[in-house]
């Protein structure tokens, strides 16, 4: 972007990072910069900053709660948009089946909802317990663990088009598959998810509330905490698991760099400290090749790589 652009946008945004470092912003804890960084919470002012970026073809992209996300150690031009918002957002509506409506910001946190459900006494979404990242990312990526995923609780998604246009869909219109959602549309145009509304069930407080600690618990014991990491880093295939294949390859504990696939978990790359973007993806095409070579099956990466 030029100056002139550059006070353009800034004059749209109440807030706005130039040359923002992605580090801090993704759980791994490495990445690059980007040219601009825009925090928005506020439906209109992203309305606004869309329209603007459609009339001047400037690129943009959204990296929701930076749990899914790594930035190559370079400047990517560019606007990034991260959305923002809390529990004070959420509505619902109980109707008299026992089902509520959850209607949550894109930008809220998961734990933040499941937090609310569990205070709420509303079952549903139980099973995504422990896992980071905001609401929009998890309808985007159709997150799930324990044979379940977010698309099947959902009613409706809202999403905004890059023209800047605030649209609704219901469920039977959005394509729901395995670590991904396509919203009507797409591929064709560019979409960014601002919302959903959630159908959920009245249940049993106590109940929902040990569920979820049972539930993190299991994250607990079997997943590397208190260091850098996307989560799950690959994709599982079809009928297997793919830290299944990593560790039957033997790969738990190989590094590159300050990068390490985690011994703990082998679907699990961690950032040991220090790690730069590239140690990362250099592991990731070892674990990629050694696992094919081994297994015959291309393991795909879950973590978006920009």
């Amino acid at each position: 972007m030029n100056s002139q652009q550059r006070d353009e946008l800034a004059a749209l945004c109440p807030l706005i990072h130039w040359d923002a470092d992605m580090a801090a912003y993704s759980t791994f804890r490495a990445g690059g910069t980007v040219e601009a960084l825009v925090e928005l919470s506020d439906a209109d002012h992203l309305a606004a900053v869309l329209q603007w970026l459609h009339a001047r073809r400037i690129p943009w992209q959204v990296i929701g709660g930076g749990s899914n996300v790594l930035f190559t150690s370079r400047r990517h031009e560019g606007v990034y948009i991260r959305l923002h918002g809390s529990v004070r957002d959420i509505d619902c509506d109980r109707e008299n089946n026992g089902e509520c409506r959850v209607r949550v910001h894109a930008g809220c946190s998961l734990g933040a909802l499941v937090g609310w459900c569990m205070k709420n006494s509303l079952r549903g979404l139980e099973f995504m317990a422990g896992i980071p990242g905001s609401v929009g990312g998890a309808i985007r990526m159709n997150a799930g663990a324990f044979g379940h995923a977010i698309g099947e609780v959902v009613d409706t998604v809202r999403y905004a088009t890059e023209w800047g246009e605030m649209v609704e869909a219901r469920r039977e219109e959005v394509q729901f598959a395995y670590r991904s959602t396509c919203l009507p549309g797409e591929p064709q145009a560019k979409m960014l998810i601002t919302g959903g509304v959630f159908r959920l069930q009245t249940g049993d407080g106590a109940q929902i509330a040990r569920q979820c600690r049972e539930i993190i618990a299991q994250r607990k014991q079997k997943q590397p905490a208190g260091i850098g990491s996307a989560g799950s880093f690959f994709k599982n295939p079809t009928g297997d698991f793919a830290g299944r294949l990593i560790e039957v390859a033997g790969l738990k504990g190989l590094a590159v760099g300050k990068a390490m696939v985690s011994p703990k978990h082998a679907n699990f790359i961690v950032n040991t400290g220090g790690a730069v973007p590239e140690d990362i993806v250099g592991l990731m095409e070892k674990v990629r090749q050694e696992v094919l070579r081994q297994s015959g099956v291309l393991l795909e990466p879950e973590v978006h790589i920009f």
